[in-house]
């Protein structure tokens, strides 16, 4: 194993408790969203069981060309932020570097699945699907040197371990993180935005965003 593998498996290990948190915290929040008597619990309740697999596949963070570095971002509970990922593939190739972005469009993956199962509440996730609305952007290192210096500022990422006293939100947005760089093979959940993790998540996305701006600016 390469020390560069040796570390993400540590500082990933490390956070195996955030994720336990992370599991409890959406666990009370889909109780929590699961009662009262509005007339729309019956279409919040199909769309809560439904919502994992729509999300897995308009956000995948499970596969890629080569290494990679993938990050997917969700609110828990409400679910009112729209989701967004992004991939960065061949992260050990600087010439091959590349990102794959995804993000729901107009709403969220979850508010969509909501507003369509309620007006047609006996059609399946299937049917459904095609109505979902989410952006997708490939960009190259060509394109956008910013993501040559994301890989590098993640390399340098120091992990902080969590506190019981840390300060989470009642609704935190969730990072989950998958790397598969050198040999290694890590994930991991993050909700507090101060830490090292969602804090390079938030730049990245930044970055990535400038560079779509950029690039649309250019062909107006």
């Amino acid at each position: 194993m390469t020390p560069r593998a040796a570390r993400c498996l540590g500082r990933f290990a490390a956070l195996a408790s955030a994720s336990a948190l992370a599991a409890s915290i959406a666990l009370f929040a889909r109780g929590a969203l699961a009662q009262g008597n509005s007339a729309s619990d019956a279409d919040r309740s199909w769309v809560q069981k439904t919502f994992p697999l729509a999300l897995a596949q308009f956000f995948p963070v499970e596969h890629a060309k080569g290494d990679f570095i993938a990050v997917r971002s969700h609110r828990e509970g409400t679910n009112d932020v729209p989701e967004y990922s992004f991939m960065l593939e061949n992260t050990l190739d600087p010439q091959a570097l590349r990102a794959e972005i995804r993000e729901a469009q107009g709403a969220s993956v979850f508010e969509q699945l909501l507003a369509l199962h309620s007006k047609a509440p006996a059609k399946s996730y299937e049917d459904l699907k095609p109505e979902i609305k989410v952006r997708q952007w490939t960009l190259w290192v060509a394109q956008c040197p910013a993501l040559a210096t994301q890989v590098a500022a993640y390399e340098n990422i120091t992990f902080v371990r969590p506190r019981d006293d840390d300060d989470v939100e009642e609704h935190p947005i969730l990072y989950e993180f998958h790397e598969s760089v050198g040999g290694s093979d890590s994930e991991a959940v993050e909700f507090v935005e101060t830490r090292a993790f969602p804090q390079w998540a938030v730049a990245t996305r930044k970055a990535i965003e400038a560079c779509i701006a950029a690039a649309a600016t250019k062909n107006e």
